[in-house]
Protein backbone atom coordinates (compact mmCIF):
# COMPACT_ATOMS: atom_id res chain seq x y z
CA UNK A 1 0.00 0.00 0.00
CA UNK A 2 2.81 2.28 0.79
CA UNK A 3 4.33 1.87 -2.92
CA UNK A 4 1.10 3.14 -4.20
CA UNK A 5 1.19 6.45 -2.29
CA UNK A 6 4.79 7.23 -3.13
CA UNK A 7 3.61 6.82 -6.98
CA UNK A 8 0.53 8.25 -6.91
CA UNK A 9 2.88 11.68 -5.42
CA UNK A 10 5.99 11.00 -7.88
CA UNK A 11 3.38 11.44 -10.78
CA UNK A 12 1.61 14.73 -9.21
CA UNK A 13 4.70 16.43 -9.11
CA UNK A 14 6.23 15.10 -12.65
CA UNK A 15 2.65 16.41 -13.58
CA UNK A 16 2.71 20.09 -12.17
CA UNK A 17 6.26 20.34 -13.46
CA UNK A 18 5.40 20.01 -16.85
CA UNK A 19 2.81 22.22 -17.47
CA UNK A 20 3.46 24.46 -19.61
CA UNK A 21 3.28 28.42 -18.68
CA UNK A 22 1.27 30.56 -20.59
CA UNK A 23 2.45 32.11 -23.48
CA UNK A 24 2.30 35.97 -23.73
CA UNK A 25 -0.40 35.73 -25.89
CA UNK A 26 -2.37 33.17 -23.92
CA UNK A 27 -1.71 35.72 -20.57
CA UNK A 28 -3.00 38.90 -22.38
CA UNK A 29 -6.63 36.99 -23.86
CA UNK A 30 -6.70 35.42 -20.25
CA UNK A 31 -6.28 38.95 -18.67
CA UNK A 32 -8.58 40.32 -21.60
CA UNK A 33 -10.98 38.08 -20.47
CA UNK A 34 -10.94 38.90 -16.67
CA UNK A 35 -10.84 42.40 -17.54
CA UNK A 36 -14.41 42.49 -19.01
CA UNK A 37 -16.01 40.79 -16.45
CA UNK A 38 -14.32 43.06 -13.95
CA UNK A 39 -15.33 46.21 -15.73
CA UNK A 40 -18.76 45.28 -15.27
CA UNK A 41 -18.84 43.97 -11.81
CA UNK A 42 -16.86 46.83 -11.32
CA UNK A 43 -19.11 49.55 -12.79
CA UNK A 44 -22.19 48.50 -11.02
CA UNK A 45 -20.27 48.90 -7.94
CA UNK A 46 -19.34 52.51 -8.92
CA UNK A 47 -22.92 52.86 -9.53
CA UNK A 48 -24.21 51.72 -6.24
CA UNK A 49 -21.08 54.50 -4.74
CA UNK A 50 -22.74 57.33 -6.66
CA UNK A 51 -26.23 56.35 -5.21
CA UNK A 52 -25.37 56.22 -1.64
CA UNK A 53 -23.62 59.74 -2.15
CA UNK A 54 -26.86 61.07 -3.77
CA UNK A 55 -29.04 58.96 -1.04
CA UNK A 56 -27.24 60.77 1.80
CA UNK A 57 -26.35 56.70 2.55
CA UNK A 58 -22.76 57.68 3.44
CA UNK A 59 -22.05 54.51 5.77
CA UNK A 60 -22.89 52.45 2.91
CA UNK A 61 -20.48 53.50 1.17
CA UNK A 62 -17.55 51.93 3.66
CA UNK A 63 -19.74 47.99 2.34
CA UNK A 64 -17.56 48.74 -0.77
CA UNK A 65 -14.42 48.48 0.54
CA UNK A 66 -12.05 45.02 1.77
CA UNK A 67 -11.90 45.18 5.90
CA UNK A 68 -8.27 46.83 5.86
CA UNK A 69 -9.49 49.32 2.76
CA UNK A 70 -7.64 52.49 2.52
CA UNK A 71 -8.95 55.95 1.90
CA UNK A 72 -5.56 58.04 0.64
CA UNK A 73 -7.24 61.22 0.83
CA UNK A 74 -5.57 64.42 -0.62
CA UNK A 75 -4.13 66.80 2.19
CA UNK A 76 -4.86 64.18 5.41
CA UNK A 77 -3.52 60.83 6.37
CA UNK A 78 -4.67 57.34 5.09
CA UNK A 79 -8.00 56.28 6.77
CA UNK A 80 -7.63 52.91 7.40
CA UNK A 81 -10.25 50.00 7.65
CA UNK A 82 -14.15 49.71 7.10
CA UNK A 83 -15.27 51.79 10.19
CA UNK A 84 -12.97 54.79 9.79
CA UNK A 85 -13.93 54.91 6.36
CA UNK A 86 -17.54 54.80 7.30
CA UNK A 87 -16.77 57.45 9.88
CA UNK A 88 -15.03 59.74 7.57
CA UNK A 89 -18.29 59.58 5.01
CA UNK A 90 -20.75 60.33 7.40
CA UNK A 91 -18.36 63.17 9.22
CA UNK A 92 -17.69 64.80 6.18
CA UNK A 93 -20.47 64.20 3.94
CA UNK A 94 -23.12 64.78 6.41
CA UNK A 95 -24.24 68.26 6.14
CA UNK A 96 -24.52 68.18 2.45
CA UNK A 97 -27.15 66.61 -0.14
CA UNK A 98 -24.37 65.64 -2.91
CA UNK A 99 -23.78 64.21 -6.37
CA UNK A 100 -21.26 62.24 -7.30
CA UNK A 101 -20.52 60.74 -10.92
CA UNK A 102 -17.65 58.32 -11.65
CA UNK A 103 -16.36 57.82 -14.97
CA UNK A 104 -13.85 55.10 -15.73
CA UNK A 105 -11.03 55.63 -18.38
CA UNK A 106 -8.87 52.87 -17.92
CA UNK A 107 -9.22 49.28 -16.01
CA UNK A 108 -6.89 46.13 -15.91
CA UNK A 109 -7.61 42.63 -14.05
CA UNK A 110 -5.61 39.74 -13.67
CA UNK A 111 -6.77 37.01 -11.81
CA UNK A 112 -8.33 38.43 -8.20
CA UNK A 113 -6.81 41.93 -8.36
CA UNK A 114 -7.73 44.98 -10.66
CA UNK A 115 -6.24 48.30 -11.24
CA UNK A 116 -8.69 51.15 -12.49
CA UNK A 117 -8.11 55.32 -13.05
CA UNK A 118 -10.54 57.59 -13.76
CA UNK A 119 -12.08 60.89 -13.29
CA UNK A 120 -15.17 62.35 -10.53
CA UNK A 121 -16.90 65.24 -10.59
CA UNK A 122 -18.49 65.73 -6.59
CA UNK A 123 -21.15 68.77 -5.97
CA UNK A 124 -22.56 69.47 -2.58
CA UNK A 125 -24.98 71.35 -1.43
CA UNK A 126 -25.78 72.35 2.95
CA UNK A 127 -28.68 70.75 4.08
CA UNK A 128 -31.24 72.79 5.92
CA UNK A 129 -29.81 73.00 9.87
CA UNK A 130 -25.87 72.51 8.09
CA UNK A 131 -23.49 74.33 10.13
CA UNK A 132 -22.66 77.67 8.60
CA UNK A 133 -19.07 76.98 7.93
CA UNK A 134 -20.40 73.45 5.42
CA UNK A 135 -20.53 75.68 2.12
CA UNK A 136 -21.76 74.56 -1.25
CA UNK A 137 -18.71 73.51 -3.51
CA UNK A 138 -17.57 71.72 -6.43
CA UNK A 139 -15.16 69.40 -7.12
CA UNK A 140 -13.39 67.53 -9.80
CA UNK A 141 -10.33 65.05 -10.30
CA UNK A 142 -9.05 61.73 -11.07
CA UNK A 143 -8.89 58.64 -8.96
CA UNK A 144 -6.88 55.34 -9.24
CA UNK A 145 -8.43 52.36 -7.24
CA UNK A 146 -6.80 49.19 -5.97
CA UNK A 147 -9.54 46.10 -6.18
CA UNK A 148 -9.48 42.93 -4.93
CA UNK A 149 -11.84 40.12 -5.24
CA UNK A 150 -13.14 38.50 -2.41
CA UNK A 151 -15.58 35.69 -2.23
CA UNK A 152 -16.34 36.43 -5.69
CA UNK A 153 -17.10 40.25 -5.45
CA UNK A 154 -15.11 42.77 -6.01
CA UNK A 155 -14.03 45.26 -3.42
CA UNK A 156 -11.83 48.41 -2.81
CA UNK A 157 -8.49 47.54 -1.11
CA UNK A 158 -6.77 51.35 -2.17
CA UNK A 159 -8.85 54.61 -3.29
CA UNK A 160 -6.25 57.45 -4.26
CA UNK A 161 -8.03 60.59 -5.13
CA UNK A 162 -7.25 64.45 -5.92
CA UNK A 163 -8.69 67.43 -6.95
CA UNK A 164 -7.60 69.48 -10.38
CA UNK A 165 -8.26 72.80 -8.40
CA UNK A 166 -5.30 74.27 -7.63
CA UNK A 167 -4.59 74.79 -4.21
CA UNK A 168 -5.76 78.08 -2.93
CA UNK A 169 -2.94 80.90 -2.83
CA UNK A 170 -1.12 80.92 0.52
CA UNK A 171 -2.14 83.98 2.46
CA UNK A 172 0.16 87.18 2.08
CA UNK A 173 3.01 87.81 4.51
CA UNK A 174 2.40 91.26 7.05
CA UNK A 175 4.39 93.97 5.43
CA UNK A 176 7.52 95.26 7.16
CA UNK A 177 8.29 98.09 8.01
CA UNK A 178 10.83 99.99 6.09
CA UNK A 179 14.24 99.94 7.76
CA UNK A 180 15.96 103.68 8.49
Amino acid sequence: MQKHWWIAGAVAVLTSACRVAETPQQAQARMDQETAGAKQAIGNIERNYERYYSEGKLDSVATLYTEEGRELQPNGPAISGREAIRANEVENGSPFNMKLSITSEHLIANGPIAIETGTFAVEGVPRAGAPKEALAFKDNGKYMTHWHQVNGQWLIADLIWNSNQPLPAPPSAPARPARR
